[in-house]
């Protein structure tokens, strides 16, 4: 059976989010308690700058969840440079504590587990390793090693933060993207989104920081990150990615899904 893709087109970006979640319908298993909403805040910059996730976007995503259940929810990221709290407050999210009771954590912060892979032992954050339901809310944008940054490289995240800025760029160290794209995969298998999501407000393209922007208004969602990251590329000019391919291989998700496309407003 084929993964699904839902991509909304709108301007309003809560209500284009809380449309494309009512018709994906995701399976939310009744035993969820903690439910952690990963977004991309790779340094501190401005809602609006294209390379950040939208707080408008987690959300949405946050007024579907309580729609759900009674949900503990954690928006929680590591970013590129240390100090996340920072990115959350330049990028806009502090409002979302009072006005949905979430918490907004650091995961560059607090105590690491070990894991061990196929390709690579690493570290992550312990509280991803102790939520039930993990959403990766990804931007939509290029990347110059990557090709594109979506939900499944957006899970770098949870990684243990090294001493070097960009904390987490240990992963790719030696520069090769066939090395990177299976520890990515490693990663991705230990912690595999239960949901992904994409914002693209905007596209970002030639950069995934200071890319040249172009207005797309889309929301892209579903219960697969490789189907999603599939269609986001796309969506982005590139047929086919080495990571998402290799993810594809391996059994993580859909690199060749159905996608159901709705228009609103």
């Amino acid at each position: 059976m084929k993964s699904k893709v839902v991509v909304v087109e709108g301007v309003d970006i809560i209500d284009r989010t809380i449309n494309a979640l009512k018709h994906l319908k995701p399976e939310i298993p009744k035993n969820v308690g903690i439910i952690l909403i990963k977004p991309n805040l790779v340094e501190p910059m401005n809602k609006d700058s294209g390379a950040v996730t939208r707080p408008e976007t987690v959300e949405g995503v946050i007024i579907s969840l309580k729609e759900i259940g009674d949900y503990e929810i954690i928006v929680g990221e590591g970013s590129a440079y240390p100090d996340t709290m920072q990115c959350f407050k330049i990028a806009g999210y502090e409002y979302l504590i009072e006005k949905y009771n979430v918490k907004l954590i650091d995961l560059n912060k607090g105590d690491f587990i070990k894991v061990h892979g196929e390709y690579w032992n690493f570290e992550v954050n312990r509280v991803v390793s102790e939520v039930d339901y993990i959403i990766s809310v990804a931007v939509l944008k290029e990347h110059g090693f990557a090709e594109v940054t979506l939900t499944l490289k957006n899970m770098m995240g949870i990684l243990k933060p090294a001493p070097k800025i960009p904390v987490k760029e240990y992963i790719h160290a030696e520069s090769n993207p066939n090395i990177w794209a299976l520890r990515l995969c490693d990663l991705v298998k230990a912690f595999k989104p239960n949901l992904a999501l994409i914002d693209g407000t905007t596209g970002m393209f030639g950069s995934h920081i200071h890319g040249k922007l172009k207005k797309l208004n889309l929301t892209i969602v579903s219960e697969d990150s490789v189907a999603c990251d599939s269609i986001g590329a796309k969506i982005l000019g590139h047929e086919e990615v080495k990571h998402i391919k290799l993810a594809g291989t391996k059994g993580l998700g859909d690199v060749n899904p159905e996608v159901l496309k709705i228009k609103i407003d």
